[in-house]
């Protein structure tokens, strides 16, 4: 199986927040704000065995890298806190910050369960990528105003608090919190559901300069870097690897290291059209 890293940098509105994660995740419903636009990186990975991706398995966890260094080769020096909403009793980490134990009403009120609302400094890269990887966490905040404070946290409750994880597609995130947030914060990870593992979601009002530390851990990895018009976690990967082997350059990269698919591609005989970039539905 050949292992890529898809990222995609592109522009947000929170008012306006599209789809996420075709059909895994949507978002929690809106009221009615003007919003804001944002600059969003976005980051997941895939494993496949040629460039149909038929057989993709698509999340972080399906790639074989080291999701905790991940995050830190975008933000290699800032402080780093995770918070979580709805924390299962039986997966908090071993020290936390309470916010405070709760009863979370499930399929309608019929019945309860205890809830655990936490954050954390995460200065253990290990014990980050653990907590992301197995979905133990809803996201980061970076850089934030230390110590966390009240306006701080009652937007974080904005952000997830209406969410839902007991029902499919889940629903964890109110994107119109992210404007208060990011007045506290140098800019706010949300760990998002794509088809067999997480994929995080890196939200900000300035870009975040990071490709090049990006492709560089990702070809130590032994991965390979692809780059996405829109979103991974929303894309084809055939068409993403289709227009990599377009602009691949053999003389200086070698050969193309994905095995083409048996039948040609579905992309071949058409031209670089922007509204072809619209997500396509899954099949």
């Amino acid at each position: 199986m050949v292992r890529g890293l898809g990222y995609s940098y592109t522009d947000f509105e929170t008012a306006k927040p599209g789809r996420l994660c075709r059909g895994r995740e949507r978002w929690i419903q809106r009221w009615e704000d003007p919003g804001m636009s944002l600059r969003r990186l976005v980051i997941s990975g895939a494993a496949f065995s040629d460039d149909s991706a038929r057989d993709a398995i698509r999340g972080l966890t399906c790639v074989e890298m080291d999701i905790g260094r991940l995050v830190r080769t975008v933000f290699p020096n800032e402080r780093l806190w995770g918070f979580k909403e709805e924390g299962q009793l039986a997966d908090l980490p071993s020290e936390f910050d309470d916010r405070g134990l709760y009863w979370a009403q499930r399929s309608g009120g019929r019945f309860v369960e205890p809830c655990q609302r936490w954050t954390l400094e995460l200065s253990d890269d290990d014990q980050m990528g653990e907590l992301i990887g197995k979905d133990q966490i809803d996201g980061i905040l970076v850089a934030p105003e230390e110590p966390l404070g009240t306006e701080l946290l009652e937007s974080l409750y904005v952000l997830t608090g209406q969410g839902e994880d007991s029902t499919w597609p889940v629903a964890r995130f109110q994107p119109l919190a992210m404007k208060e947030i990011l007045n506290s914060c140098k800019a706010l990870i949300c760990v998002h559901q794509d088809k067999h593992g997480p994929a995080i979601g890196v939200y900000s009002l300035e870009p975040i300069e990071c490709t090049e530390e990006l492709r560089a851990y990702a070809i130590e990895s032994g991965v390979l870097p692809v780059p996405f018009a829109i979103p991974p976690m929303l894309a084809r990967w055939d068409r993403a690897l289709y227009e990599l082997r377009v602009g691949w350059n053999e003389e200086d990269l070698g050969e193309f290291p994905v095995p083409p698919a048996s039948e040609a591609s579905r992309w071949g005989g058409r031209g670089r059209n922007r509204k072809d970039e619209t997500p396509v539905a899954e099949e």
